[in-house]
């Protein structure tokens, strides 16, 4: 790749860009020099560089692709549903130099291979990046290792050639910055086959704990992925694949080595990577990883530390009321507090930490954005962990106004 090549790109979108490939392609992108675009449909948790310009809105809207894409030089696409229906409006209002993360099985048809084909009917210039099955899918696990000693899953011997988030992105960003690359598609694959049980042995001994395997019958697997909210024709497919793999597994391609320079990273790298989501962290590891992450403003990090039934309670924020507030009204509530304030300051002292607990003191200074009035907001988190996630938060407060 030349240079001059990476000087006419000089804008690129991002959709998909809070999401496992997206932020890493966000990262190379930014680290090349390019500036960055995303659009993103709730900007307030996106937890995005403050560099990169956050457009509101919905991939599967025209008008706000339109906005997005408007002055852009290229954009990585991420069609995320299961048929390319209105996927045509979309591609019609993207900028003409275009990278989609299809599928190693798009030559099968299926959206991928319709997607790709909207593509080439459009007339963009166009790079296809066919990665296999995504070594990060493997969180799927993280509950049952940090849980019990139990795994299980359909076809525990179905071969896979996982590829590491990571490297899918790093192929992205130097596609997008070489012309070289437009009208090729290229097949991306990790740098070995591993079955399913071997994945799992893989984490195990990354973590360090005896796991065992146990095999879901077909009917089971499609319940789960059913509980877990995908739609019942994926589910099909997803099992039948599964099946196929056994005897048939997932083909290993060269690649990523021959695009990046460097070898593709393994299973057992991401496994290392990402080890923490599989472990039970101590309190004083998780208090340590949400005030870091809370301190950065990464407020969507942070919430990863919290359980699924978290409870956060702050009776000065719901009107004096001991209203405990779970899930996405947590969120809500963040926003209308913070609405039309700038935060010019922030203070941490903590974490404190005594047996399963711990508390977090901030101090805030703040400036309202229409009375230009300026405060500080000193506030006390006390937090409850119980099996390495945050299931309590209480706050207290206390506010001071600055002449």
């Amino acid at each position: 790749m030349t240079d001059e090549k990476q000087i006419q790109l000089s804008t690129v979108l991002v959709t998909g860009a809070t999401g496992r490939v997206g932020r890493h392609v966000v990262d190379g992108l930014r680290a090349a020099g390019v500036s960055v675009r995303a659009l993103v449909r709730k900007p307030d948790r996106a937890a995005l560089p403050p560099d990169v310009e956050l457009i509101q809105g919905d991939i599967y809207d025209p008008a706000a692709v339109r906005r997005a894409a408007a002055g852009m030089d290229a954009a990585f696409l991420l069609w995320p549903a299961y048929s390319a229906d209105g996927a045509e409006a979309i591609v019609a209002e993207l900028p003409r130099r275009v990278v989609y993360l299809s599928s190693l099985n798009a030559p099968a048809g299926g959206v991928w291979g319709d997607v790709e084909e909207l593509l080439r009917r459009a007339g963009k210039d166009w790079t296809a990046l066919r990665p296999g099955g995504f070594a990060v899918n493997a969180q799927g696990w993280a509950g049952d290792f940090r849980s019990g000693d139990v795994v299980r899953l359909p076809y525990p011997k179905a071969g896979r050639s996982l590829i590491h988030e990571r490297d899918i992105a790093a192929v992205a960003v130097l596609t997008l910055l070489d012309d070289r690359h437009i009208g090729q598609a290229y097949d991306l694959t990790g740098p070995e086959v591993l079955t399913q049980a071997e994945q799992v042995e893989t984490i195990a001994r990354v973590v360090g704990k005896e796991m065992r395997v146990e095999e879901l019958s077909d009917e089971q697997a499609r319940q789960v992925m059913l509980d877990q909210g995908a739609d019942p024709s994926l589910a099909e497919s997803a099992v039948t694949y599964w099946a196929k793999l056994v005897d048939e597994p997932e083909p290993v391609t060269t690649t990523v080595a021959e695009l990046t320079g460097r070898p593709a990273l393994t299973f057992a790298d991401w496994a290392r990577e990402h080890a923490d989501e599989f472990r039970v962290l101590s309190t004083a590891e998780v208090a340590n990883r949400y005030v870091d992450a809370l301190s950065a403003g990464r407020v969507t990090v942070a919430m990863a530390y919290t359980a699924p039934d978290y409870v956060r309670i702050a009776p000065l924020e719901t009107n004096g009321e001991e209203v405990a507030l779970q899930g996405d009204a947590i969120l809500e509530n963040a926003q209308r507090l913070s609405a039309g304030i700038d935060y010019e300051g922030i203070q941490v002292l903590g974490p404190l930490l005594d047996d399963d607990r711990f508390a977090i003191r901030f101090t805030f200074d703040e400036r309202n954005r229409t009375t230009g009035h300026r405060s500080q907001t000193i506030k006390l988190s006390l937090c409850t962990v119980t099996t390495g996630q945050i299931t309590r938060e209480e706050v207290f407060y206390y506010m001071q106004s600055h002449p």
